[in-house]
Protein backbone atom coordinates (compact mmCIF):
# COMPACT_ATOMS: atom_id res chain seq x y z
CA UNK A 1 0.00 0.00 0.00
CA UNK A 2 1.41 3.50 -1.16
CA UNK A 3 1.17 6.43 1.43
CA UNK A 4 -0.93 9.03 0.44
CA UNK A 5 0.27 12.09 -0.95
CA UNK A 6 1.04 14.82 1.48
CA UNK A 7 -0.14 18.16 0.55
CA UNK A 8 0.15 20.26 3.82
CA UNK A 9 3.64 20.81 5.42
CA UNK A 10 4.53 22.31 8.99
CA UNK A 11 8.13 23.08 9.59
CA UNK A 12 10.24 24.70 11.78
CA UNK A 13 12.62 27.25 12.83
CA UNK A 14 15.25 26.15 14.72
CA UNK A 15 14.97 23.27 12.19
CA UNK A 16 14.47 19.61 13.24
CA UNK A 17 17.94 16.93 13.75
CA UNK A 18 18.48 14.37 11.87
CA UNK A 19 16.15 11.92 12.77
CA UNK A 20 14.25 14.35 15.07
CA UNK A 21 10.49 14.01 14.43
CA UNK A 22 7.84 16.80 16.40
CA UNK A 23 5.92 14.89 18.86
CA UNK A 24 2.80 16.00 17.84
CA UNK A 25 1.20 14.38 14.44
CA UNK A 26 -1.92 15.25 12.26
CA UNK A 27 -4.24 12.64 13.25
CA UNK A 28 -5.97 13.19 9.67
CA UNK A 29 -5.14 14.51 7.06
CA UNK A 30 -4.23 18.34 7.38
CA UNK A 31 -5.36 19.27 3.92
CA UNK A 32 -8.31 21.06 5.36
CA UNK A 33 -6.17 23.46 6.90
CA UNK A 34 -5.42 24.89 3.45
CA UNK A 35 -8.93 24.59 2.05
CA UNK A 36 -9.73 27.20 5.00
CA UNK A 37 -6.69 29.65 4.09
CA UNK A 38 -7.53 29.08 0.33
CA UNK A 39 -11.26 30.38 0.86
CA UNK A 40 -10.31 32.99 3.99
CA UNK A 41 -7.73 34.42 2.02
CA UNK A 42 -10.01 34.68 -1.59
CA UNK A 43 -12.30 37.49 0.73
CA UNK A 44 -9.83 40.06 -1.31
CA UNK A 45 -10.95 38.89 -4.21
CA UNK A 46 -14.73 38.93 -3.64
CA UNK A 47 -14.54 35.00 -2.55
CA UNK A 48 -18.14 34.03 -1.60
CA UNK A 49 -17.48 30.04 -0.31
CA UNK A 50 -19.15 29.16 2.90
CA UNK A 51 -15.75 29.28 4.70
CA UNK A 52 -14.86 32.22 2.71
CA UNK A 53 -17.97 33.70 4.54
CA UNK A 54 -16.93 32.07 8.13
CA UNK A 55 -13.46 34.09 7.84
CA UNK A 56 -15.12 37.02 7.34
CA UNK A 57 -17.46 36.76 10.08
CA UNK A 58 -14.16 35.89 12.23
CA UNK A 59 -12.44 38.81 11.22
CA UNK A 60 -14.92 41.52 11.70
CA UNK A 61 -17.70 40.08 14.42
CA UNK A 62 -15.26 37.63 16.42
CA UNK A 63 -12.35 40.13 15.75
CA UNK A 64 -9.87 37.48 15.40
CA UNK A 65 -6.49 38.21 13.45
CA UNK A 66 -6.67 35.80 10.35
CA UNK A 67 -3.35 36.75 9.22
CA UNK A 68 -0.48 34.34 10.57
CA UNK A 69 -3.28 32.02 8.52
CA UNK A 70 -2.52 33.51 5.32
CA UNK A 71 1.21 32.91 5.93
CA UNK A 72 1.69 29.89 3.87
CA UNK A 73 3.77 28.85 0.35
CA UNK A 74 3.89 26.88 -2.37
CA UNK A 75 6.65 24.22 -1.89
CA UNK A 76 7.27 24.01 -6.30
CA UNK A 77 10.04 26.59 -6.49
CA UNK A 78 9.95 27.20 -10.41
CA UNK A 79 11.34 31.06 -10.03
CA UNK A 80 13.24 33.27 -7.58
CA UNK A 81 9.86 35.16 -6.61
CA UNK A 82 8.64 31.72 -5.28
CA UNK A 83 11.63 31.14 -3.69
CA UNK A 84 11.15 34.78 -1.66
CA UNK A 85 7.70 33.81 -0.87
CA UNK A 86 8.42 30.55 0.56
CA UNK A 87 11.16 32.32 2.55
CA UNK A 88 8.95 35.05 3.41
CA UNK A 89 6.06 32.43 4.84
CA UNK A 90 8.09 32.14 8.24
CA UNK A 91 6.19 33.60 11.14
CA UNK A 92 6.48 33.29 15.35
CA UNK A 93 4.86 29.96 16.19
CA UNK A 94 3.17 31.80 19.30
CA UNK A 95 1.10 33.92 16.84
CA UNK A 96 0.52 31.05 14.75
CA UNK A 97 -0.63 28.95 17.90
CA UNK A 98 -2.70 32.17 18.76
CA UNK A 99 -4.65 31.83 15.22
CA UNK A 100 -5.21 28.52 15.24
CA UNK A 101 -6.61 28.39 18.55
CA UNK A 102 -8.70 31.45 18.49
CA UNK A 103 -10.17 29.89 14.80
CA UNK A 104 -10.43 26.21 16.36
CA UNK A 105 -12.75 27.37 19.54
CA UNK A 106 -14.76 29.38 17.39
CA UNK A 107 -15.11 26.54 15.36
CA UNK A 108 -16.02 24.05 18.20
CA UNK A 109 -18.69 26.72 19.95
CA UNK A 110 -20.13 28.37 16.46
CA UNK A 111 -22.92 30.86 17.30
CA UNK A 112 -26.19 30.88 15.31
CA UNK A 113 -24.46 33.16 12.64
CA UNK A 114 -21.41 30.68 12.29
CA UNK A 115 -22.87 27.61 12.73
CA UNK A 116 -24.19 27.40 9.23
CA UNK A 117 -21.45 28.36 7.53
CA UNK A 118 -19.15 25.63 8.99
CA UNK A 119 -21.59 22.66 8.98
CA UNK A 120 -19.66 20.04 7.48
CA UNK A 121 -16.13 21.55 8.38
CA UNK A 122 -15.88 20.17 11.81
CA UNK A 123 -12.90 18.37 10.87
CA UNK A 124 -11.15 21.66 10.55
CA UNK A 125 -10.91 22.62 14.47
CA UNK A 126 -9.33 19.39 15.22
CA UNK A 127 -6.33 19.95 12.61
CA UNK A 128 -6.30 23.62 13.67
CA UNK A 129 -5.01 22.58 17.36
CA UNK A 130 -2.78 19.93 16.56
CA UNK A 131 -1.33 22.79 14.43
CA UNK A 132 -1.08 25.21 17.28
CA UNK A 133 0.34 22.10 19.05
CA UNK A 134 3.17 21.86 16.81
CA UNK A 135 3.76 25.56 17.47
CA UNK A 136 3.91 25.51 21.27
CA UNK A 137 6.39 22.02 20.96
CA UNK A 138 8.36 24.13 18.96
CA UNK A 139 8.72 26.97 21.21
CA UNK A 140 9.50 24.68 23.96
CA UNK A 141 12.29 23.31 21.95
CA UNK A 142 13.83 26.71 21.63
CA UNK A 143 17.69 27.01 22.77
CA UNK A 144 17.00 30.01 24.46
CA UNK A 145 14.47 32.22 25.84
CA UNK A 146 15.74 34.91 23.22
CA UNK A 147 15.25 32.36 20.18
CA UNK A 148 12.32 32.87 19.02
CA UNK A 149 10.81 29.80 17.19
CA UNK A 150 9.04 29.85 13.68
CA UNK A 151 7.21 27.82 11.66
CA UNK A 152 6.30 27.87 8.09
CA UNK A 153 2.97 26.41 6.52
CA UNK A 154 3.87 25.03 2.79
CA UNK A 155 2.00 23.26 0.08
CA UNK A 156 2.12 21.04 -2.74
CA UNK A 157 -0.92 21.20 -5.33
CA UNK A 158 0.40 18.35 -8.06
CA UNK A 159 1.58 14.60 -7.33
CA UNK A 160 5.39 14.12 -8.13
CA UNK A 161 3.88 12.06 -11.27
CA UNK A 162 1.56 15.26 -12.33
CA UNK A 163 5.43 17.78 -12.21
CA UNK A 164 7.49 15.28 -14.16
CA UNK A 165 4.82 14.54 -16.98
CA UNK A 166 4.26 18.41 -17.51
CA UNK A 167 5.82 19.19 -20.88
CA UNK A 168 9.21 21.36 -21.22
CA UNK A 169 8.82 24.95 -20.30
CA UNK A 170 5.75 24.62 -18.53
Amino acid sequence: MTEPFQRFFVEFDPPLADGEACRVVFADDPVIILFFQSWAYSLDFGGTHELAQAAQYLKTKQKIDLRPLFKYADRDIETPNDQREMDRSWQPAGDLASCARAVAEAWTTPDDTLAPLIQGYAHLAPRLLELAAMCDWVAERAASPDAEARVRMTFLLETPEARTSRPAGY
